[in-house]
């Protein structure tokens, strides 16, 4: 017995059903949430590197200068700018490193 479903005949069943499931406005609300999503994950994943290395949100703040509610934004994914990002990550003992990667070329943008 197979209980796999194909995404694809899903999502046609849902084209059928729902004319607007292509609509700009619905396909740019889901690219929205996946990037909300990505973020909270992110941010779960830094607060546990966090709590791995025995350091509070305060003592983290402390050490970083950003407030206890800015440390705790951004573990849970919301409003994290490339700068606060970095000082977050500084904190913790490690930094930030950004790629670009265009085909099979590789350039360390910052």
């Amino acid at each position: 017995m197979n209980d796999f479903v194909d995404w694809h005949e899903v999502k046609e069943e849902l084209r059928a059903t729902d004319p607007s499931w292509d609509s700009p406005a619905r396909v740019e609300r889901r690219q929205e949430m996946r990037t909300e999503m990505l973020a909270a994950v992110s941010g779960a994943r830094l607060a546990e590197i966090r709590r791995q290395l025995g350091l509070t949100q305060v003592q983290l703040a402390e050490a970083t200068g950003l407030s206890q509610a800015r440390i705790s934004q951004i573990e849970r994914g919301r409003n994290v700018s490339l700068r606060v990002l970095r000082t977050y990550v500084g904190g913790l003992g490690g930094q930030v490193d950004i790629v670009a990667r265009i085909g099979d070329i590789q350039l360390n943008v910052a």
